[in-house]
């Protein structure tokens, strides 16, 4: 599904967002609410209006008669530059203050590495696994890159020509042993070999492996100049690894499903029936939002992105690539989107995570993987300056749900529509995440776990929020208590 650029659809698109603002109701304008399900209430007597900064109440009806395990793997992050800090100075990953913060994430796993570095890194068989070893930064080599035509001191902005004194695979591999975390891969299908892959496997604990990323992109045509130069030789080595390390997820590069060129479509018909678990697939915010300094019609794009286009995209992968997963290999919102780490942007990443778990429930978990890039753009380790730090408040309040072993729930949320959301359970303990995306403060005026009405609960709820969709003034709050509250504008992770 191709984006709507054109100005008549872009106007009605904000005017329908606005309406729906005004009288109280979701902002997808299905009319209703649909739950981890897809099921979803229509009885338009429960809906009560509120204004923009009024009070309105909901009640959220749970059951547990069809609920499945949480898929945790739709909750990673990609360690690109996350060992060096402004300046490329070499950051301690494993000291904290850093580790804590990034442990408290509570990340299912960590791929290293991702986008140009993971054709241009290389590890050095037999080295140590902790800090230090023989090798530096990536071990970017310099006939690699002259190979494709850069140049050698401008590659990453310098990084190959700068001395850190570690190697950043045995600082990852080391990141991964004190997290008790299991590691993603991507290979160098370029310049790499199969005993250095062999190599990342085995350190890594690595429960997937990512054949190349963007390889269909002119720049990497001196190694495949067309799908079919891809195939012939990743096949071999799916084929090796997949003995080597039986059980092991196997990922496909192929281009973007979304944008029909005659390109693309050429690279992924020339893959058609290629070995294989998973194929990947970004799905970043430029790809899926055209709007600029509109809050307004930035939100209709988004709920019209996860109620509309991502789902006629998977559509389309599974025509394109039947029996295989879908590995979101990097998602995230860019630097120079409108929604950078404002409070817009933290409700699309508290939306992405709604869908990827209803989503999955509904379809057998097509969405193999999803990996948040980059960790570093959280962080950059510069006082501050240019850290996605609201993002991170985000990120970390989904995170709760991704502790032990929950399952997905339905829940079904009536009285007003405006608030979306999920609902897990382990052994009794409810987790929900629920999203209000209106100006209305909203009431739990009441919760009924299968029928039964629920008394006595005491509430713990992790919020964040802004007093505006546009705000970067994102607040974080812990509140505890007998009654729920949603904030106007917040991601809110309830546990009672």
């Amino acid at each position: 599904m191709k984006k709507m650029k054109q100005p008549m659809i872009r106007s009605m698109q904000a005017l329908v967002f606005i309406l729906i603002i005004s009288i109280g109701c979701k902002s997808t304008g299905h009319g209703k609410h649909r739950g981890a399900s897809g099921k979803g209430s229509e009885d338009a007597e429960n809906i009560a209006a509120a204004t923009p900064n009024g009070t309105a109440d909901i009640q959220i009806a749970i059951s547990t008669s069809h609920e499945v395990s949480l898929y945790k793997q739709i909750h990673a992050g990609c360690v690109i530059d996350i060992f060096f800090t402004k300046g490329m100075v070499a950051r301690n990953v494993l000291a904290d203050p850093y580790f804590s913060w990034l442990k408290a994430l509570n990340l299912n796993s960590l791929q290293y590495s991702g986008g140009s570095p993971s054709d241009h890194e290389h590890v050095i068989i037999n080295d140590t696994l902790i800090n230090g070893g023989k090798g530096d930064g990536y071990n970017i080599r310099r006939s690699d890159v002259e190979a494709r035509g850069e140049s050698y001191e401008g590659i990453l902005d310098g990084v190959a020509t700068v001395k850190f004194g570690v190697d950043f695979f045995n600082q990852y591999c080391a990141l991964l042993h004190k997290l008790n975390v299991r590691g993603d891969v991507a290979a160098n299908v370029q310049s790499g070999t199969l005993p250095e892959l062999y190599w990342k496997i085995k350190r890594a604990n690595a429960q997937r492996v990512i054949f190349g990323m963007e390889q269909n992109l002119t720049s990497n045509a001196h190694v495949f100049p067309d799908g079919t130069s891809y195939r012939k030789k990743i096949s071999q080595w799916i084929d090796s690894v997949e003995h080597k390390f039986p059980g092991i997820i196997t990922v496909v590069d192929a281009a973007p499903v979304h944008k029909q060129t005659a390109k693309f479509a050429t690279w992924n018909s020339q893959l058609k029936g290629i070995q294989g678990d998973e194929a990947r697939l970004y799905l970043w915010d430029k790809d899926i939002l055209d709007s600029k300094d509109d809050a307004a019609v930035s939100m209709a794009e988004i709920n019209q992105a996860f109620s509309q286009t991502i789902p006629h995209w998977f559509d389309i992968f599974k025509s394109t690539f039947p029996g295989k997963r879908v590995s979101v290999c990097q998602w995230g919102i860019k630097a120079k989107s409108s929604i950078h780490n404002n409070m817009t942007g933290c409700l699309y990443i508290g939306k992405f995570y709604e869908f990827m778990i209803r989503y999955n429930k509904a379809n057998d978990n097509l969405i193999g993987y999803a990996c948040f890039m980059s960790l570093k753009s959280l962080n950059r380790g510069d006082g501050g300056k240019g850290d996605a730090d609201n993002f991170y408040k985000t990120l970390k309040n989904c995170g709760l749900l991704f502790t032990g072993n929950k399952k997905v729930d339905d829940i079904e949320i009536t009285g007003f529509n405006g608030v979306s959301g999920v609902g897990c359970s382990e052994n009794g303990n409810y987790a929900l995440l629920l999203i209000n995306e209106t100006g209305s403060e909203v009431n739990l005026a009441g919760i009924k776990i299968n029928g039964a009405s629920t008394t006595g609960k005491i509430f713990t709820m992790n919020s964040v929020s802004a007093s505006s969709l546009d705000s970067y003034d994102v607040k974080e709050a812990v509140n505890k208590g007998s009654a729920v509250s949603l904030k106007p504008y917040s991601v809110n992770v309830i546990t009672f």
